[in-house]
């Protein structure tokens, strides 16, 4: 009889349980149904739902949350209202909706920046991951965010830098604060600080030598965060190069150095791929540095004013160039490449060995973008007619759109305007993944196309481009890179030139993006 009893009981509760699961289908049935047969209102949809965010149920807690993130953005006030509720658990089970909603739940900034200082530490934490889901519309709650990062409980300390992180640059009123986290007890907190602190870009300069101190640190993943952190800063420098001061360029310059050093000094703290997240960058910086000689030169002339007067006669030179860059830009080129040779020509008065093609001031202009356009434009009909010719390109002449997952995006039929924000970055990588046989080198093929068109509305970018496909792999032989020699010897089959270019010129060509 006891055991019947308790049968019965079970099965109650499973029924139940059921019965539950059965009703919370049905409303989320009739919310999805744009015109259903009970007219029931929106709030009278979502309340119910609310209330079942704190089911004992754990499955139906799920469903529950499930279906107000299928509601959206009408779901969002009644989830604000949620986070005002006396009762802690339906508080943070709401800030987790909002947080799955990201930026749809928006008008909930200031509700979830008031629940940062919710006394349930729950709470607060759901509040802090959802402002980080919702990403830049969050702006407004960075100064919450940076108070949270002063927060009791760890747990919130950790996921504090997350978020501002996610915000990006809008919130880099809190680098003052993300660099003092870089001291904090927590390894996790200090991880992630660094880590946001590369999300702001130049903004964070001012942490670089906190994070170079953080290379010592004693956890592997914490010394990771502050490579990921200067990687990011560099990476923003490099994306401004063209317009930093002189001044500020070997300022950034030399920090990064120190960076690289200390990577390269601990050689069993770091692997390659760190080293080259503050290589790839400094590489970039100092290439930007080599082609400012001349802003050099004039510094140090208005220091000697004895050697004013020459300078001013000098002047004349640069016009001369200046003119020709405007009318006949491959001769800049040609009369550099005549002067290569004269490598040691001595100034008067100071004795200094300078290459003549400085000192008459045509090495300042013959890698200008008009002198790398002006050679393109003079080989671009020979790729044009060369390029289809390859047996990869011409096996492959019938081109068949396909549907693509361009950064996220699905693309029914890929353009070149789809890419044109890529490829006018001032650096740029497109990878083509895909199962075999889906069309990945007809796709390239198609670009390269597109590098070399005629019409302006046709291009990838406001520049044309000599396309060079490379099907062989590549490894490094006695301290030499095959893939330049690749690159040279495809490029003199495609301009059809009986002599391969030199290789100056050749990196010129692929770090002004002349070359795809």
């Amino acid at each position: 009889m006891i055991q019947s009893d308790s049968m019965t009981k079970h099965t109650r509760q499973v029924l139940l349980s059921a019965l539950k699961v059965v009703v919370l289908c049905m409303m989320l049935f009739l919310l999805c149904t744009s015109n259903s047969w009970a007219q029931i209102t929106t709030d009278s949809k979502i309340a119910p739902l609310i209330q079942k965010l704190i089911d004992n149920d754990a499955h139906i807690s799920s469903i529950a949350a499930d279906a107000l993130v299928s509601i959206g953005s009408p779901a969002v006030p009644s989830l604000i209202e949620a986070l005002k509720n006396q009762d802690i658990n339906l508080r943070w089970h709401a800030a987790s909706v909002l947080g799955d909603l990201g930026a749809e739940a928006a008008p909930a900034v200031s509700a979830l920046s008031a629940a940062l200082h919710d006394e349930d530490g729950q709470v607060r934490l759901y509040a802090t991951l959802a402002l980080g889901n919702i990403g830049t519309a969050a702006k407004a709650a960075v100064p919450s965010l940076m108070a949270a990062l002063q927060d009791k409980e760890q747990f919130v300390r950790i996921y504090v830098p997350s978020a501002l992180r996610k915000i990006g640059v809008e919130a880099k009123v809190a680098v003052p604060v993300l660099t003092a986290a870089l001291k904090d007890n927590n390894p996790a907190v200090r991880y992630n600080s660094a880590y946001a602190l590369g999300a702001m870009g130049t903004e964070a300069v001012s942490a670089v030598p906190n994070l170079i101190t953080l290379l010592n640190d004693n956890q592997f993943y914490v010394r990771l965060g502050a490579i990921k952190g200067l990687g990011g800063i560099a990476a923003g420098f490099q994306d401004k190069a063209n317009a930093l001061p002189s001044s500020k360029l070997q300022k950034v310059i030399s920090d990064f150095e120190q960076v690289l050093t200390t990577i390269q000094e601990h050689k069993d703290k770091f692997t390659e791929t760190d080293s080259r997240l503050i290589r790839r960058p400094l590489n970039a910086l100092k290439a930007e540095k080599e082609t400012r000689l001349f802003d050099r030169v004039l510094e140090w002339l208005f220091g000697h004013k004895l050697l004013l007067g020459i300078a001013a006669y000098l002047i004349l030179l640069p016009s001369v160039w200046l003119i020709l860059l405007r009318l006949a830009p491959l001769w800049l080129l040609k009369i550099n490449n005549a002067l290569k040779p004269y490598t040691d020509f001595s100034l008067p008065f100071i004795s200094v060995n300078v290459p003549l093609r400085y000192v008459l001031f045509v090495g300042w202009f013959h890698y200008h973008p008009r002198v790398l356009d002006a050679w393109v434009a003079k080989y671009i009909k020979a790729a044009r007619e060369q390029f289809p010719k390859k047996d990869t390109v011409s096996s492959r002449a019938c081109y068949i759109p396909i549907p693509v997952v361009l950064d996220g995006t699905t693309v029914p039929q890929l353009m070149n305007e789809n890419l044109r924000s890529t490829f006018e970055k001032q650096r740029s990588c497109l990878v083509i993944g895909g199962e075999g046989g889906v069309g990945k080198t007809s796709l390239a093929c198609r670009i390269a196309g597109w590098a070399m068109a005629e019409a302006e509305d046709q291009q990838l970018c406001k520049h044309l481009m000599l396309p060079v496909l490379l099907e062989e792999e590549f490894r490094v032989t006695e301290g030499k890179s095959p893939l330049l020699g690749a690159i040279r010897g495809q490029l003199q089959a495609l301009i059809d030139e009986p002599e391969p270019i030199c290789q100056e010129l050749l990196l010129r060509l692929l770090r002004k993006k002349r070359i795809l």
